[in-house]
């Protein structure tokens, strides 16, 4: 993340406001200094705000935020209103996508933006207009940009992707491509405008960028950190010290030449430019260890070390004394996406940490309420254990491997409105990745499902009352199992791939509860929405350390509200497909009949949430506890 904010001074003053005003929480409201003239809100795109995935300020002084499915916003020095560019299929010139999640500026108009799914574009006038690559220059991937996966050095463009990195010398006219050995196993096509192919990469799927003064390019990935010193021509791992791997999300080069690596539960510091890293442990006051989970590292405008965004605030150092405290605004103790921070901006003068959180852009420890006044906020019932025991999971949890489950695409969702209502979870990987059986059972069908996906459905042991069972797995680059077979919780049955309909390299994952064992009711080319589908998180075991939130929400008259959106949670990962808000089940989607909830998410980390969701024109909040391993439920009604 380093050229954030070059070209900015005021080091000495932030430092001074820091330790003025910092402790180990914010301030009373009535004693924050005078501080940086906080930008005017974003319009709240809904009642619940508008989550930003991306900020960055530019040399002329704009500001520049992506958001999820709200497209680009720019504020220019001194304006008090926002400019808005979003997608728009009608209109020449627009971006390609409202999911932004990447933002890169040049010393002139130039401006680079990637998107969570539809590639990425370039804009030469300061975003009047753009050119854009998507899925008709690019083919079956290179779709995801990694967040924050953009960066400029002069006339040189480099995007991290999930499926490798691409470099440009001439404004996207001819592209290197760093790819790794799975980029193409799932049936993409190299006609992807890349003039060279390289295949340096131990994973295609790429979390993270830095490019260094030096020219080094620094790529974190699902298995470690890899670095290229000659122009992305050769790669080689980067480890030593406390450091040898696991998924890196984060990266920054600091001014004194320092590599700063964050990987899921760790910061790494590699000081020396020795390729010895240390593990730095943070020490917060009044916390065992980093809050939250990491996100972005963000260098100092002065000579203070970074600070690192997490889902649980700023963590960032204060003084000389070089100490760690947990920045983060009051709001945030009452409605968690405040602090749910995915980046950071210096804004002013004088200069000030802006946090573009879940919750919208707020400056941290500026003590703001939230813009969300909470009402009656009424109390769930505490977790419990689930209805059934926990299924596995069809994605190993170890390094190189993808556990977490898309966020913005879950079962029943419409990722706002943009896709059809979907029929199971999604579990992005590089192609080849190994699909497992979630349980023993019966494999009734191998071979080419809807639209040619590659297809391997299970007939479990485990029954649901008089039902039968049943798990699908979609878009498999090959098939490891024939049908009759009967195999084991955990057998191989598949690799991931983008056979069928796809854009990009994952596992589309089903569960379905069925009256009988005709397998035509489960997997059928000509059928888009089987009928006995329910949501896979309620089946599948939960990652270590979080549990399962189910529920229903009603109208007035006691009836299923569709389409509802419920905020609140905050999921760390995964963040380059992230989470935003659940939305209830429409006609497509149906209820698990050991529950009849209408949505239902998985893998949310344990603690303390308030959740809000909108019915008619009333906000209507629940506070819940979620434990490991558990399931908590939660109703939300008209007037209570």
């Amino acid at each position: 993340m380093s050229g954030r904010w070059r070209g900015m001074g005021g080091a000495a003053l932030v430092g001074a406001l820091l330790t003025a005003c910092v402790g180990s929480a914010p301030p009373p409201r009535d004693t924050v200094p005078a501080l940086a003239e906080l930008p005017p809100p974003l319009p709240p795109n809904g009642p619940f705000g508008t989550h930003v995935l991306a900020a960055v300020r530019a040399a002329d002084g704009s500001l520049w935020v992506g958001t999820y499915g709200h497209g680009i916003y720019r504020l220019l020095p001194r304006d008090s209103v926002w400019t808005h560019m979003d997608a728009d299929a009608e209109e020449e010139g627009s971006i390609s996508w409202g999911f932004v999640n990447s933002i890169a500026i040049g010393p002139d108009s130039t401006v680079w933006y990637g998107t969570v799914g539809n590639g990425f574009g370039r804009s030469l006038d300061g975003g009047r207009s753009w050119r854009n690559w998507t899925f008709s220059e690019l083919g079956p991937a290179w779709q995801y940009v990694a967040p924050d996966g953009i960066e400029l050095r002069g006339d040189t463009v480099y995007v991290a992707t999930a499926d490798g990195l691409r470099i440009s010398w001439d404004g996207g006219e001819r592209w290197r491509c760093v790819v790794g050995p799975g980029t193409y196993a799932g049936g993409a096509s190299e006609n992807d405008g890349c003039a060279e192919h390289i295949p340096g990469l131990p994973t295609e799927y790429l979390l993270a960028l830095e490019v260094g003064p030096d020219g080094a390019i620094w790529a974190g990935h699902l298995d470690g950190l890899s670095v290229s010193r000659d122009a992305g021509r050769t790669w080689e791992r980067a480890a030593g010290g406390d450091f040898d791997g696991g998924r890196v999300r984060a990266l920054a080069v600091t001014q004194d030449s320092a590599l700063w690596v964050a990987t899921e539960e760790d910061i790494f510091v590699d000081s020396a430019g020795t390729g010895t890293f240390t593990r730095r442990d943070l020490e917060i006051p009044g916390w065992d260890g980093l809050p939250g989970r990491p996100r972005a590292i963000v260098p100092s405008p002065g000579v203070l070390p970074p600070s690192v965004a997490t889902s649980y605030g700023l963590a960032a150092v204060t003084s000389s004394s070089r100490a760690y405290r947990l920045l983060y605004i009051a709001a945030a103790d009452r409605w968690r996406p405040r602090a749910d921070m995915w980046a950071v901006a210096w804004y002013g003068p004088p200069l000030w940490p802006i946090g573009a959180s879940s919750g919208g852009l707020n400056r941290v420890l500026g003590g703001e309420e939230t813009p969300v006044p909470l009402g009656n906020v009424g109390t769930s019932d505490p977790p419990r254990a689930p209805a059934r025991p926990w299924l596995g999971r069809p994605i190993a949890t170890a390094a190189g491997h993808n556990p977490y489950i898309d966020g913005t695409y879950r079962y029943g969702s419409t990722m706002g409105g943009n896709f059809q209502q979907h029929q199971g979870v999604e579990f992005n990987n590089p192609a080849g990745t190994p699909v497992h059986a979630v349980a023993g059972g019966t494999v009734v069908f191998a071979g080419p499902a809807e639209a040619g996906a590659n297809t391997v459905v299970v007939r479990h042991e485990t029954r649901a009352g008089d039902a039968w069972v049943f798990s699908a797995y979609y878009h498999n680059t090959t098939l490891e199992v024939a049908v009759g077979e009967r195999v084991r919780a955990g057998a191989l049955l598949a690799r991931v791939g983008n056979t069928g309909r796809a854009t990009n390299d994952h596992l589309h994952f089903e569960v379905h509860v069925a009256p009988d064992t005709a397998v035509g009711g489960v997997v059928d080319p000509e059928v888009r929405f089987p009928p006995h589908t329910v949501n896979p998180e309620l089946w599948i075991e939960p990652l270590p350390g979080t549990g399962v939130v189910a529920g229903i929400v009603v109208d007035a008259a006691g009836e299923p509200v569709a389409g509802a959106r419920v905020h609140g949670l905050v999921l760390p990962y995964p963040e380059e497909t992230p989470f935003s808000f659940a939305e209830t089940y429409q006609d497509r989607a149906h209820p698990d009949p050991a529950y009849n909830e209408n949505f239902a998410v998985g893998d949310v980390p344990a603690g303390e949430y308030v959740l809000g969701v909108e019915i008619g024109d009333e906000r209507v909040w629940r506070r819940i506890r979620v434990a490991p391993g558990q399931l908590t439920w939660v109703e939300f009604a008209p007037g209570g």
